[in-house]
């Protein structure tokens, strides 16, 4: 029989046992509610994880669906392109083969016109192009001016009634009055877009008429310009694809009327730009509704009120006052120093400024610039940016330096916001873009020089600067086959930096001396050699290379006419 003490051991050791057991309970309940919490996390995070994968594999298969269609999208415009460049010249080249052959079937009046009018829609293809790349590339500015709004409506009603009544449509001009006289906007955009709304007006209309409408709400602030017509209109899966870049309303738009696709796209994005928008109404069979929407911006520096017309009368004689008027050479005297390298420009520059009266002094570059500027007195010294030895912004930069205090007005083919800000902050106090604007340049001309008292000679002096730029011109033609020599060159040496200097060259020339649409193609080409961009250079040195060759054939047709 156990004694006392072994009892008590015992109970100690139940005792014990117990905690033991119970402690091992304790944990093991413990341990199965982490591992239950861990198993519904668990479950948690795989059905959170399949949300994810679902959502990214959507994504993905969206993504990929996009970008298919968006390489198919730009697949078609290329094609769509291709026709669209090929079929003018084929027109071009043919006819111009048959001239020079003299085996015509047709006319020469007939030839030559065939010729013009494909020249001109090609251009108009390049000039879609060229303004994608711009707006792409983030590289389109828009350049507000004080803008007449009478003489602009007009101006676009006789550039497209003609285009309308060809084809036996109306075309009419209603402004519902009253109307801002004036407003704050970059016209030559606001051109492109209300033309493009007129061009596919015309283009999709067989019969009946297009309407361009003008109103403006002066409470809103809002100017709304309309073109309606009465043309083949569009369904609603057509209209939702309209303002997208590379795509028309359907392929069988493209087949019949033909065009970039780009038209629309280009027009929503300049809106856009203005601070506005772009709409379409439109009823299948029955016509469509183009609507540019702009905030108005009147007041200008200065002015006390707005003007607002709400007269026929007023509204007929203030779009009839603001045509196009004879530039007038000043009468002026003083001396000019000209810094600038090309031959072509001087001699223009040299026209235009010994034009007024005053007198012309020339070097070739910076240099020698900032040495006469230094030791002669003048008037005014303009300063061509690119030179060699040393450009123009060291040269301004020397010279204040130096503490030359006379005007210093800068000349570049280079005119972005950004890059004058950049000229007038190291010293200049005025720039002239390139090609030369002769109406600006006199402007600046009369704001540094003093005037002539007798204005006598201006006469002969007009008539020698006219002679001048015909001259200027035509060496600019007859060296057209030499440059596009120089570009092939440089383009197959892979000489970037010496292809942007003469693309920049002919940027700045062409336009002034009659050939503005070599202007525009050469921007693009000195960006892009600029850049080293290999397959940019050689896209845009096709197109300006294309347009050089179009302009020698058209002057050899011209020679042999």
């Amino acid at each position: 029989m156990a004694t006392p003490a072994e009892n008590e051991r015992f109970q100690q050791r139940l005792a014990r046992e117990r905690d033991a057991r119970r402690e091992a309970e304790r944990q093991l309940a413990e341990k199965s509610r982490e591992l239950y919490d861990t198993n519904v996390l668990l479950q948690s995070l795989i059905v959170e994880l399949d949300s994810v994968v679902a959502t990214r594999t959507a994504e993905a298969i969206a993504a990929r669906d996009e970008a298919v269609a968006a390489s198919q999208a730009k697949s078609a415009f290329l094609a769509n392109m291709s026709h669209e460049i090929r079929t003018p010249l084929t027109s071009i080249i043919g006819f111009a083969e048959l001239l020079r052959e003299g085996t015509l079937g047709v006319s020469r009046e007939e030839a030559l016109g065939t010729i013009v009018n494909n020249g001109r829609h090609l251009l108009q293809i390049i000039s879609d192009i060229l303004d994608v790349s711009k707006i792409e590339a983030e590289g389109l500015e828009l350049d507000p001016v004080d803008t007449n709004l009478p003489a602009l409506l007009h101006e676009t009603e006789r550039l497209m009634g003609p285009r309308a009544r060809e084809k036996g449509l109306d075309f009419r001009l209603d402004c519902q009055l009253p109307l801002p006289e004036r407003l704050r906007a970059d016209d030559v955009r606001l051109k492109q877009v209300l033309i493009n709304f007129c061009s596919n007006a015309v283009k999709f209309t067989a019969q009946g008429g297009i309407t361009l409408r003008a109103r403006a709400d002066q409470q809103a602030r809002w100017l709304e310009l309309s073109v309606l017509d009465t043309g083949i209109g569009l369904h609603e899966e057509q209209q939702v694809r309209l303002f997208q870049p590379f795509t028309q309303a359907d392929v069988s738009t493209t087949r019949q009327f033909g065009g970039t696709g780009l038209g629309l796209y280009i027009c929503r994005q300049l809106a856009l730009r203005m601070g506005g928008d772009v709409a379409v109404r439109s009823i299948v069979g029955e016509g469509s509704c183009f609507t540019l929407h702009l905030p108005l911006q009147l007041q200008l520096p200065g002015e006390a009120s707005e003007a607002w017309i709400d007269d026929p009368d007023t509204w007929s004689h203030t779009a009839q006052a603001e045509q196009p008027r004879a530039v007038t050479v000043p009468a002026l005297r003083g001396r000019v120093l000209l810094a600038e390298d090309g031959l072509h420009n001087q001699q223009l520059i040299k026209a235009l400024v010994e034009g007024t009266g005053a007198t012309l002094a020339m070097v070739g570059n910076g240099e020698q610039a900032v040495q006469r500027a230094l030791a002669e007195d003048f008037e005014l010294l303009l300063m061509d940016i690119q030179m060699p030895v040393m450009d123009g912004m060291a040269a301004v930069r020397m010279l204040r330096a130096a503490g030359y205090g006379g005007p210093i007005v800068a000349l570049t083919a280079n005119v972005m916001r950004h890059d004058i800000e950049t000229y007038r902050s190291i010293g200049c106090d005025d720039v002239l873009g390139k090609p030369i604007d002769r109406t600006r340049l006199y402007a600046v001309l009369k704001h540094y020089l003093k005037a002539a008292a007798d204005p006598g000679p201006r006469k002969a002096a007009a008539e020698r600067l006219q002679a001048e730029v015909e001259r200027l011109g035509a060496a600019f033609r007859d060296e057209l086959p030499a440059t596009i020599a120089d570009i092939e060159r440089l383009l197959s040496a892979g000489d970037w930096p010496s292809l942007g200097q003469l693309a920049h060259r002919v940027k700045g020339l062409a336009g002034s001396v009659g050939f503005a649409p070599l202007t525009r193609l050469a921007a693009p080409l000195e960006s892009a050699a600029e850049a080293g961009d290999v397959e940019g250079s050689h896209r845009h040195a096709r197109l300006l290379v294309a347009a050089m060759q179009a302009e020698v054939a058209a002057h050899a047709i011209e020679a042999t006419a």
